[in-house]
């Protein structure tokens, strides 16, 4: 039996493991280690590919179980710590009965994650590139977001109506029909790279200047308004 054949998918189920983790601890309130977990299952998410071709093992499987495990991680975990956040937050007098329904508004957001990642399967587009938001920096904005703003959010008067916000324009993002650059090299030449190694350097100043886990919320905000901004110089 060849057992290389199963080592991108076990890696695969390592991802869907850790999005599963990362759900359980959303549903407790306690973000940073769902966070953590979303992050370690998007380790095992740039590795199984990677494997997978390495090995020359690519399958139609693995492609399917990627998916599946992409939307636990990134889909079900994040609308999870957001489900519980808005569970938590101060209502205003007016919205209280609704206190047990809103939450569940979060959830719509794995639905739209779920189609994201149909439509990267079938569009030929995205082999450089991408179209909409990716489903992990969606993930990582959430978290992020979460880690380092749930006291505001939970201080803030009407903060509900700002998550809710919030999930509508994620959705819109994860479907849009907006180019969006990826960090694949086909050299490592600045030429045409200026973008990718300019956005890598704000990152990293970024992380270094927020945290680890605190600044990625920034990261994709500036990663979609850099996005959009250099689409819009390509078309004029």
């Amino acid at each position: 039996m060849d057992f290389k054949k199963h080592i991108p998918n076990s890696i695969t189920c390592c991802n869907l493991i850790s999005g599963c983790t990362a759900t359980y601890f959303a549903l407790t309130g306690d973000v940073k280690t769902a966070l953590l977990f979303i992050i370690l299952g998007a380790v095992f998410d740039f590795f199984d590919g990677m494997v997978a071709r390495l090995l020359h093992v690519s399958s139609p499987i693995g492609k399917e179980l990627d998916s599946l495990a992409d939307d636990i991680t990134f889909g079900l975990a994040p609308s999870a710590m957001v489900a519980f956040e808005l569970y938590t937050l101060d209502y205003p007098a007016f919205l209280e009965p609704l206190r047990n329904i809103l939450p569940f508004f979060a959830f719509v957001m794995t639905a739209f994650s779920a189609l994201r990642l149909a439509k990267f399967n079938l569009d030929e587009r995205q082999s450089t590139g991408f179209i909409g938001l990716p489903t992990p920096a969606n993930a990582l904005f959430w978290g992020s977001l979460l880690v380092y703003a749930q006291a505001w959010f939970e201080n803030l008067h009407g903060g509900v109506f700002v998550l809710l916000l919030l999930i509508v324009s994620s959705c819109y993002l994860l479907v849009a029909e907006i180019p969006m650059f990826a960090l694949k090299f086909k050299h490592w030449g600045w030429k045409d790279n200026e973008i990718k190694y300019g956005f890598v350097a704000l990152s990293v100043v970024l992380l270094a200047f927020f945290g680890l886990l605190e600044g990625w919320w920034l990261i994709i905000t500036c990663y979609v308004i850099v996005s959009v901004f250099t689409n819009r110089v390509r078309k004029a």
